[in-house]
């Protein structure tokens, strides 16, 4: 390659121009259209290069008003009638009109590769778009935002029109609203769609009703290709089935919370022998079924969100999560989310323990995230994973993370600038001026730590098999420091453990711990 030739203006190597076709038009590709356009003045080499781009960029970010006009004179310029790679931005209300949505569905029928549509104005719904009867696009992608209900709705084809998708593997559909009165999603993507391998829903929903709110609906699918499925806040529901022989990720996430569906019978039904990935996060619906041969014994990473902790006997809102844990038992990996309710004291969490927790001796690889909305930095947190960790006794990996613990509290730098002392477990604020430590010590001392020492000899003996831990959002405050003292204190075996302090500094205030 020469790269030697010099340019007019300041003096340097013009190296963009000596490079070859292919990848000056794929670096031209990643530009907004508008600004692969102007490349064109810069030298006869890019006079029309941008016109043979892999992927054209339209947004009417700088273009307001003038973005029709625009878009379709770059179209009507570019070197092929192909196209492929398609991108598409809206962000303002004046091009949301019907022309536009016209010029999409007529633009998309040219994309060979891949299609995004990403509408993000807040004023209102782009006019129908109504998918074209013959797409070849491999991929396409759909966010059509608006203000609540008033999602773009999507206009499938209608039932015995000729349709032909049958090159699309990966479809996302977001912030959707399916136009009524025509087949259901689920039918037209399984008749249609015979290549699908990746679905994406988020917050899509099935029309509107009478009264203007929206109507419930099922999706059946019936896929035998498909290899992903991930639904997410589709809170209208009335059934979920899935039938594939290839399905190995499924996430199920916040779907069967509306009151829409508190008197329905929603059910949820999957037929998928190879199914290894799951999750779930929210309430379970009324019925739900692993219709398979093996059922959800196949399941092998299981992640669940959400698991609540209340006082005995009120366990109401972590059935859904001890419901999961104990239809799929063969899981050997866990992934979950620990939510400490607002409301929680200390005697809470010392007192329950997780008893509703089933036995779980298949999970040799624990992920834990504790999360708690407000400051709660005198709520214990050790017993509740030292209770879940009695419940593992075969673990290799684990892996905690704390960084959303009190996340609003740890936003103030003065909480924790501490130093700490592993041998006097004191842990003293960093600039802390007065000679009496005693309030300090107060606080780690207190009567539910001395209940909480007697059963960490116990509780480290289940730790002998681990190979690993992982602590990650530690900041060193008094009930982290527990947490340490778990894992890591005089008792616990340890002749061949990997330690990995993920994070061991303060992740907000950017100040780190000194360890006296």
């Amino acid at each position: 390659m020469p790269g030697n030739r010099e340019v007019a203006v300041g003096g340097g190597a013009d190296r963009l121009s000596d490079l070859p076709d292919g990848i000056l038009e794929h670096v031209l590709s990643f530009l907004p259209a508008a600004d692969a356009v102007r490349t064109s003045v810069l030298s006869r080499r890019f006079r029309t290069a941008w016109a043979h781009a892999p992927a054209l960029n339209l947004s009417d970010g700088l273009l307001k008003g003038r973005f029709l006009g625009f878009a379709r004179e770059v179209l009507a310029r570019y070197g092929a009638l192909d196209i492929p790679a398609l991108y598409v931005t809206i962000g303002c209300e004046s091009n949301l009109g019907p022309a536009t949505a016209a010029w999409l569905r007529d633009t998309m029928e040219r994309a060979t590769e891949s299609v995004s549509v990403s509408v993000t104005a807040r004023g209102g719904a782009l006019d129908c778009l109504t998918l074209p009867r013959c797409l070849r696009a491999k991929s396409i992608a759909f966010r059509l935002s608006g203000i609540c209900f008033q999602h773009c709705p999507l206009v499938l084809p209608e039932p015995g029109a000729p349709t032909w998708l049958g090159g699309l593997t990966e479809l996302s559909l977001s912030m959707v609203r399916l136009q009524k009165h025509v087949r259901p999603l689920g039918v037209f993507l399984s008749s249609c769609c015979p290549q699908l391998r990746k679905l994406r829903l988020s917050k899509v929903s099935g029309g509107l009703a009478a009264d203007g709110g929206l109507t419930l609906w099922p999706l059946v699918l019936h896929l035998d290709l498909l290899e992903e499925l991930a639904v997410d806040r589709v809170e209208t529901f009335t059934k979920l089935q899935v039938a594939s022989s290839n399905l190995r990720t499924l996430g199920v996430l916040t779907c069967f919370e509306s009151f829409l569906q508190w008197a329905m019978d929603t059910v949820v039904e999957i037929s998928a022998p190879r199914l290894e990935d799951f999750s779930w996060s929210g309430t379970l619906p009324k019925h739900l079924s692993f219709l398979n041969l093996n059922g959800s014994h196949c399941i092998r990473r299981l992640r669940l969100c959400g698991l609540r902790f209340y006082l005995p006997g009120k366990q109401i809102r972590s059935a859904s999560a001890v419901r999961l844990l104990e239809m799929c038992s063969r899981a050997d990996h866990l992934i979950l989310r620990i939510d400490i309710p607002d409301s929680t004291s200390p005697p809470m969490l010392n007192r329950e323990e997780l008893k509703h927790v089933p036995h779980l001796p298949n999970i040799r690889v624990l992920s834990l995230e504790m999360f708690s909305l407000l400051q709660l930095t005198g709520c214990p947190i050790a017993p509740v994973i030292s209770s879940f960790l009695r419940r593992c006794p075969n673990l290799t990996q684990l892996h905690i993370d704390l960084l959303k613990l009190n996340i609003f509290s740890r936003l103030n730098a003065e909480c924790f600038m501490v130093s700490f002392d592993l041998t006097n477990e004191t842990c003293v604020p960093l600039g802390y001026q007065g000679n009496d430590e005693t309030e300090m010590k107060k606080a780690w001392q207190s009567t539910d730590r001395g209940m909480w020492k007697r059963k960490t000899w116990r509780d480290q003996q289940q730790l002998s098999s681990l190979g690993e831990i992982r602590l990650g959002g530690f900041m060193g405050t008094d009930r982290e420091m527990e947490v340490a003292g778990l894992l890591f204190g005089v008792g616990a075996s340890q002749p061949a453990l990997e330690v990995w302090m993920a994070v061991l500094r303060a992740e907000y205030c950017g100040m780190p711990l000194v360890r006296r």
